[in-house]
């Protein structure tokens, strides 16, 4: 039986034109909720292959009580379903195109415009059917390590192909994330990350169910890119004055600093913050961003060398996406879960005078490689 799916998907890719890798994925068995698990001391993940996302990730806190500390779907069909990125990965391009169009080599590419910001349109992470968004197929898989293929054939009005592995790596109390990609035919814009809204609380019934008490430091980020009132960069860059809502650099602080602004401005976050470190980077020992929940005394220190950070608050006040079984009753609040993005500097495609292109334009003569690691620990 499995040599016939295997045929099945092998001539799938000769007549109809599909995935190169899609033989492998058939050969990888999923759980019986379409989950593929990785796990070590400490740590239990599980993905689906629905945009490469991370489900589940499972850490005993202070009380020696099992948690799920991410925000996610119960079953890997949900995924397909649900209208929008939830926990995947973030290409070909993480985070915003302005105007949804760039221009390269002398052309105007107009590239999928999934968003608005205000009444103007925007490319974000990737377009209608980014990397998250995808189904992406499955290289390997053993107890501790995950690989998704993706060949992309110029989707979303990128130019040029592009075939990329995504892995995931557990150690004790450890994630690593290593990924890369190989442009062919014609150079383009590439910058590869993930998202995951975390909440370390992992929503007990005792916690306040958000983010707002989570001490965040960003000691790197004495920076970050302007943005008007749609959200979209000015190519100005502001610095994160000691003891404004945007310091993190100068000290761990508490979240709800941050998240309801004054004025017109929306709440919560969605902002670059710059990573401003001298080299050596260290970017194995000097954590880029850390987060800490005193109630669950669970810590993550987030190691990464690309040299912007992302950080998206879950600003959607509707509660329309249900907590997992596990997680409890009822649905994920305003403010549920806090994102942290390594990547380049959003929109750095339609700002040439930030002089970006050697890190986001990639072609046949260039491997894109991003390494990244979310380390654990739990207080005692």
């Amino acid at each position: 039986m499995r040599a016939l799916v295997v045929l099945k998907a092998f001539w799938k890719f000769v007549w109809v034109g599909g995935n190169p890798f899609a033989i492998l994925t058939a050969i990888h068995t999923p759980n019986e909720e379409g989950k593929y698990v990785i796990q070590a001391d400490g740590i239990r993940l599980a993905f689906t292959n629905q945009g490469g996302a991370l489900a589940n990730l499972w850490i005993n806190n202070t009380y020696g009580q099992e948690i799920d500390i991410v925000m996610g779907l119960d079953n890997a069909t949900q995924y397909a379903q649900y209208d929008g990125a939830l926990g995947g990965a973030l290409g070909r391009y993480a985070g915003l195109i302005s105007g949804a169009s760039f221009e390269l080599n002398g052309r105007r590419w107009k590239t999928s415009a999934n968003g608005k910001n205000g009444q103007k349109p925007v490319t974000i992470n990737g377009g209608k059917t980014g990397w998250g968004n995808i189904r992406l197929d499955v290289a390997v898989h053993t107890k501790d390590t995950l690989t998704f293929f993706i060949y992309d054939r110029g989707a979303n009005g990128f130019p040029g192909v592009s075939g990329a592995s995504l892995t995931h790596t557990v150690t004790p109390f450890a994630w690593h994330m290593s990924y890369g990609s190989t442009p062919m035919k014609e150079a383009g814009p590439l910058d590869l990350s993930h998202q995951v809204f975390w909440n370390l609380d992992g929503f007990a019934e005792n916690s306040t169910r958000t983010i707002e008490k989570h001490k965040l430091s960003l000691p790197f980020s004495g920076l970050r890119l302007d943005i008007d009132d749609d959200k979209i960069p000015t190519g100005d860059i502001h610095g994160n004055k000691k003891s404004s809502g945007y310091d993190f650099w100068s000290g761990p602080r508490p979240l709800a600093v941050a998240l309801n602004h004054s004025g017109d401005a929306p709440p919560g976050l969605d902002n670059t913050f710059l990573t401003s470190r001298s080299q050596p980077w260290a970017k194995d020992h000097k954590p880029v961003a850390s987060l800490e929940s005193e109630q669950s005394g669970v810590k993550l220190d987030f190691y990464a060398d690309q040299e912007a950070l992302q950080v998206v608050t879950w600003n959607n006040p509707d509660g329309s996406v249900p907590l997992k079984k596990k997680q409890g009753n009822g649905t994920y609040p305003m403010f549920a879960g806090v994102s942290l993005q390594a990547q380049d500097w959003t929109d750095a495609i339609n700002h040439p005078e930030w002089q970006r292109d050697e890190r986001i334009i990639w072609g046949p003569d260039r491997c894109f490689i991003a390494y990244s690691t979310f380390r654990f620990s739990v207080r005692k």
